[in-house]
């Protein structure tokens, strides 16, 4: 099968102005790739390559001096060049034979030429096939991604994809998911996949293979690996080939996640009814096996989305890549989603799959991904203004709960204005829910003023601020030297104000349990304070 591959100094050698050529170094270098060819006539060249030039010269810089000559191959070397031209008779009449070892010595070609030759016609030639080449190897590409396109559309696509790139290479291809057995294109025998396999295990860098991985919406897939024999070496363009066939098959991946997640999205109405807590704990784990044979939920949380527009705003397209980018995210974090919509918010449930100790730390990791995404900052998503993390509940019944946590984890930051960022934690409020339990009846004034009106009366009285210094003495748990240092106070300031407080709250109020009902109530102010 003829390959495409670069241009050699082999080939090189083959054209009509080498005719007269004579190769007296480095004969083991003639499989160097050439990209370009210059002339050089200068004693410093490193700096001025990039490496695979092929160098022409007429030794005039080095005619008479070894040492520099030396210094000048060594450069080339060391530059990867792909070899050096030079002419003979007009400068130098012949080459030293320490440069001849140098050049054996790093198998580097050192090409002579016996008869005077027209460098403008060498490069012109060379530069002339090498466009040629290269424009050889772009339409070859295309041709090569039309048939992928072509491919993509028919059944069975991902193993004839793999086909079409080990025909197009001639090499053996394996396709090796995460989460799924390895294909084999072409296919081989059960001893040589677990060779290959073993292989693979211990050098899991792919060293002595090519690796390209399949990955799309920052999510690694699988990896796409290139087994060249010991007669082929791996081209540019096969690494092209490789490329474009990732990205075929990332994006046939896409195409099936889609096709998924909107099936899921037909399926809302079972999970509204699950939303209620109208299903047995029997009934819901029997309908999660029809989604994965492996799910055995260790309890679940459920998160409610609120974004800047409504979200009948936004196509059903741009809600379904949000969920996908999501899903990947998070399954690497040991979750399973399902999720459904109403008009104004999207309703995520996050089922855990891994240790339940874990679940907060890995939920967090999970979301402050999400966030720094580079998709989620594009208008091709909804764009995010608030997310309630609801409690963790370990029977899959008691769903409702988490849910109707997450709906209060909302309220009540749009209440206390305590968090400024888009992932509000229900776990994270600790008091502020009983408060906001208890402020909605009359309970929760009542019992604010009972404990805290002697000091809001003194301080309406005397234009003071008691409350705040009570607030940062129980802060400081009754340290004296740090309440003093918060309130920028002397100590004898602060001891005249706690004197007061003990007047109006009694000598105890530093006891358990009146100092944490105390504190219960200064809670209750600022919620209050905030709502009126």
């Amino acid at each position: 099968m003829l390959r495409m591959t670069s241009l050699t100094v082999h080939e090189v050698l083959e054209r009509e102005h080498f005719s007269h050529a004579t190769v007296i170094a480095g004969k083991g270098g003639l499989s160097r790739k050439i990209k370009w060819v210059h002339v050089m006539e200068v004693t410093s060249v490193k700096q001025l390559l990039h490496g695979q030039e092929l160098i022409l010269s007429t030794g005039f810089v080095w005619k008479d001096n070894v040492k520099v000559f030396r210094s000048i191959v060594q450069q080339l070397i060391q530059s990867k060049a792909a070899g050096l031209c030079i002419e003979i008779g007009t400068y130098m009449d012949y080459i030293p034979s320490e440069i001849i070892e140098l050049a054996d010595q790093h198998h580097f070609p050192i090409i002579v030429f016996s008869k005077e030759v027209r460098f403008v016609d060498i490069t012109q030639d060379i530069h002339s096939l090498l466009i040629a080449h290269h424009y050889q190897m772009i339409s070859d590409l295309e041709k090569f991604a039309q048939e992928l396109n072509n491919l993509l559309l028919a059944p069975g696509c991902l193993y004839k994809i793999l086909s079409y790139l080990a025909k197009k290479t001639d090499m053996q291809v394996i396709y090796k998911p995460k989460e799924a057995e390895p294909i084999f294109a072409p296919e081989v025998s059960k001893d040589k996949q677990e060779t290959f396999l073993h292989f693979l295990t211990f050098q899991p860098d792919g060293k002595g293979l090519v690796v390209q991985h399949v990955q799309a919406m920052d999510y690694h897939f699988a990896n796409l690996i290139l087994v060249p024999d010991q007669h082929t070496s791996v081209s540019d363009y096969d690494m092209l080939l490789l490329d474009r066939s990732a990205t075929a098959i990332a994006q046939f991946l896409l195409r099936e996640l889609y096709i998924e997640e909107k099936k899921r999205a037909l399926e809302t109405e079972w999970l509204y009814d699950w939303l209620e807590g109208k299903h047995s704990e029997e009934r819901i784990l029997s309908y999660l096996v029809d989604f994965d044979e492996s799910l055995i939920p260790r309890g679940l949380q459920v998160c409610t989305c609120k974004f800047t527009k409504q979200l009948d705003a936004y196509s059903s397209s741009q809600v379904t890549y949000f969920m996908l980018l999501m899903r990947s995210v998070f399954e690497q974090e040991g979750f399973f989603l399902l999720s459904l919509t109403t008009r104004h918010k999207l309703i995520i449930i996050t089922l855990n799959r891994r240790d339940e100790l874990t679940v907060m730390d890995r939920l967090r990791d999970a979301f402050e991904r999400f966030m720094k995404s580079d998709i989620l900052q594009k208008e091709t998503v909804p764009d995010v203004e608030q997310i309630g993390v609801g409690k963790h509940v370990r029977l899959l019944k008691e769903m409702h709960k988490s849910y109707e946590s997450s709906i209060e984890t909302l309220a009540m930051n749009e209440k206390l204005f305590t968090q400024s960022s888009k992932i509000i934690y229900h776990a994270d409020f600790h008091i502020y829910r009983m408060i906001y339990q208890l402020a909605k009846s009359k309970e929760l004034n009542e019992f604010m003023h009972d404990y805290l009106e002697p000091v809001l009366h003194y301080d309406q009285k005397n234009n003071s601020n008691l409350l705040n210094t009570l607030r940062v003495y129980m802060c400081c748990n009754g340290s004296k030297k740090e309440t003093a240092e918060r309130l920028f106070v002397v100590r004898q300031t602060l001891y005249h104000r706690l004197e007061k407080l003990e007047e109006l709250l009694g000598s105890d109020f530093m006891n358990s349990p009146k100092r944490q009902a105390i504190e219960f109530a200064i809670h209750a102010y600022e919620y209050l304070k905030r709502n009126v």
